[in-house]
């Protein structure tokens, strides 16, 4: 009798992990984004410039409850002179000028990513940023889009 006890209780204390983790893991937006992710993001926003117009994309663009926010993902827009457009990952950015902010590294991923977008139109632009999930530095390769007077971009963190 005392054996099946303890079997019952080991079995609903399983049945409650395993539940737990199911809801937890569910809850949890992907913490891995993929290359592809982050290009067909990009393009996306580069798309919804063009249908909805700079001044309503870049508010739904760093609007945190918008559809251009996916756990790591998020879309970032800077002007010819460095001037954030919109953000993100953090919003406060928004209308200062970020160009020669510089990674740990030394780099200066702003002015690459306008660099980019001014002169070749579209591509992969790589550095170190802070992942807003993990909150830690991390390698990251965002792919920009220029869209008018803007180069927006999505990145993926590499770990």
């Amino acid at each position: 009798m005392r054996y099946q006890f303890l079997r019952l209780h080991v079995w609903q204390a399983a049945s409650v992990a395993i539940a737990t983790a199911a809801l937890l893991t569910a809850a949890l937006p992907a913490l891995a984004a993929t290359s592809e992710q982050a290009k067909a993001f990009s393009e996306r926003a580069a798309a919804y410039i063009e249908q909805a117009g700079e001044e309503k994309a870049f508010a739904e663009f760093t609007q945190k409850d918008g559809s251009f926010i996916d756990g790591e993902l998020y879309v970032f827009c800077y002007d010819a002179k460095g001037i954030n457009k919109a953000h993100g990952g953090n919003p406060s950015f928004v209308g200062r000028n970020l160009l020669h902010i510089k990674d740990p590294d030394g780099a200066e991923p702003n002015a690459m990513i306008v660099k980019m977008g001014f002169e070749q139109g579209r591509g992969w632009v790589d550095f170190k940023w802070p992942n807003p999930v993990t909150k830690r530095i991390e390698n990251k390769s965002a792919y920009v889009i220029r869209t008018h007077d803007v180069t927006c971009g999505v990145g993926y963190y590499k770990g």
